[in-house]
């Protein structure tokens, strides 16, 4: 794969099928979000999808921009929420797609480069996707509360969130569901994978 290639058409295209379809692993996550004490899973459990689809969208594509298509839909998802929370996710998908297209640009072909680089993009939901939570516990969790949501659930959130240490825990896990989504999605490509060499 030569790496200064350019994306066409069906690149471009195929990256906005895996963005739209990050954003329906997200939607399914979310349902962690539905209990105050859960939704310190919900970075993890969306991690896990997004890995999947990272690889092969990687592995099929190659090429420079592929990754930085594929955050467009969540950070247009974060952004249209209009939240504060909202705002930061969208610049952190984006910012962090960038880091992770930094570590894939003279790498594509390469399945280390491509696991640590799908890493590296899913801590935008555990670090700057949590920060207002672990860090403006309050705040976040009456602003919950204004926007109608559930009390007890409210309440459960102000519980977890005000146990700082356990940010470190998400982080963890949020790197760990990520590698295990790669692992399978390189198990879902293995055979294009070998016929491409980057898998001997």
């Amino acid at each position: 794969m030569n790496n200064t290639e350019k994306m066409v058409t069906k690149d471009y295209i195929q990256a906005a099928i895996f963005s739209v379809l990050s954003m329906v692993g997200m939607i399914v996550a979310a349902i962690l979000n539905m209990s105050g004490y859960t939704a310190l899973l919900y970075p993890a459990g969306a991690a896990f999808f997004i890995g999947i689809l990272f690889f092969i969208l990687e592995v099929k594509i190659q090429k420079k921009g592929a990754i930085f298509i594929f955050s467009i839909v969540p950070a247009l998802y974060f952004f249209a929420s209009g939240l504060i929370e909202g705002i930061v996710g969208a610049v952190g998908a984006m910012l962090f797609s960038l880091f992770a297209e930094f570590i894939l640009s003279k790498h594509h072909d390469s399945t280390k480069h491509i696991t640590i680089a799908a890493v590296v993009y899913t801590m935008y939901y555990s670090t700057i996707g949590f920060a207002e939570q672990f860090l403006f516990t309050e705040y976040y969790c009456n602003a919950a509360a204004e926007h109608g949501i559930d009390p007890a659930v409210v309440d459960g959130m102000r519980t977890v969130f005000g146990i700082k240490p356990l940010w470190a825990a998400v982080i963890a896990a949020t790197a760990l569901t990520t590698l295990l989504g790669t692992l399978i999605g390189r198990l879902m490509t293995n055979k294009h994978l070998k016929r491409t060499g980057l898998v001997k």
